[in-house]
C-alpha cells in the first residue's frame, strides 16, 4: 500500500476528522504549523507547502518517512477519499 493511501486509511476515521484535516489544509488563515494524527503528522510549512510525515515509521527505524504535496493536490486526495466515509 502506498504511503498516501496508509496515511488516508489511518487518520481520517469519521466525517469529523476529514473535516478538521481539510480546513488545516485549505484555510488561509492556518499559513503554518502541525496537526498531529494517531500516526502521522500533517505540516503545513506554508500555504501551498505541506509535508506528512509518518510518526511511527520514523520511531522504528530512525529514517524520516516524509512526503511532500502541494496544497491543492492533497485537497484533491482528500476530496476524492471524501467519498469512502
Amino acid at each position: 500500500m502506498d504511503f498516501i493511501q496508509q496515511f488516508l486509511d489511518s487518520e481520517i476515521m469519521d466525517v469529523e476528522t476529514y473535516k478538521t484535516i481539510y480546513d488545516f489544509i485549505a484555510l488561509d488563515n492556518f499559513r503554518s504549523g502541525e496537526y498531529e494524527g494517531n500516526q502521522y503528522v500533517i505540516r503545513k510549512i506554508n500555504t501551498n507547502h505541506i509535508q506528512i510525515e509518518d510518526e511511527i515509521a520514523t520511531e522504528n527505524t530512525g529514517i524520516p518517512s516524509v512526503e511532500s504535496f502541494r496544497r491543492g493536490q492533497i485537497l484533491h486526495i482528500l476530496e476524492n477519499y471524501k467519498d469512502k466515509l
